[in-house]
């Protein structure tokens, strides 16, 4: 009998335990994948930093040869193409895998660069596809993102220019994918703005009248 009793009591001990340890592993997997949608929104931020602090070396250099300012806007665009989201113009539809889209992007960018044909993605004039990641289930009182790409420039008094590129309202996809209406992220907005600068010197007096 005592013994009938001792292995009862040794059974619905094991089952608490083995329930603690499945309420202990799931609380624990919640809290690394948290840990791990925050981990990769720090990294696409960082990526757009890095692009666009690029994106501002080319287009300081630019300016800086007394291009005009269509093609200043064009090395921005270029510089930053990495971060600037989906491709729109041509049609993103027109390529059935990303791989694909790849594929035609080395050779679309070098004839945007030389002026022969159009680009445009959807971080550069505020077109930022809200058809995935579920953002129709947003709620009523969150305001979605246009993403816009600005570069401006500045003469220094050291005859140097700074260039100053910039996405203005950018999203963040990763914690919109999982977190669109900021419960567990409930400190985040919706978008930031994400930019880089370069000084360069203004190379463009030394054979341009005025400098333009």
């Amino acid at each position: 009998m005592i013994e009938k009793r001792a292995l009862k009591f040794l059974r619905k001990a094991c089952s608490d335990a083995s329930g603690q340890s499945a309420l202990e592993s799931l609380l624990c997997s919640i809290i690394i994948f948290i840990l791990l949608i925050g981990l990769l929104q720090i990294f696409h931020l960082a990526v757009a930093t890095l692009l666009t602090d690029y994106s501002a070396f080319r287009t300081a250099r630019s300016y800086c040869v007394g291009f005009a300012d269509y093609l200043q806007d064009r090395s921005s665009r270029v510089g930053a193409i990495g971060a600037s989201g989906k491709i729109t113009d041509p049609d993103n539809d027109s390529f059935g895998s990303p791989m694909s889209q790849f594929a035609s992007e080395e050779l679309m960018i070098p004839d945007y660069i030389a002026g022969v044909r159009w680009l445009e993605y959807e971080y550069w004039g505020g077109e930022n596809d809200y058809t995935q990641y579920g953002y129709m289930y947003f709620d009523a009182d969150v305001s979605t993102p246009n993403t816009t790409l600005s570069n401006s420039n500045s003469e220094l008094l050291s005859g140097s220019v700074q260039t100053d590129v910039t996405f203005h309202n950018y999203p963040f996809p990763f914690l919109d994918l999982f977190d669109r209406n900021r419960i567990i992220f409930d400190t985040v907005g919706q978008s930031i703005d994400v930019g880089g600068t370069s000084n360069l010197a203004n190379h463009a007096y030394d054979y341009l009248v005025s400098g333009e």
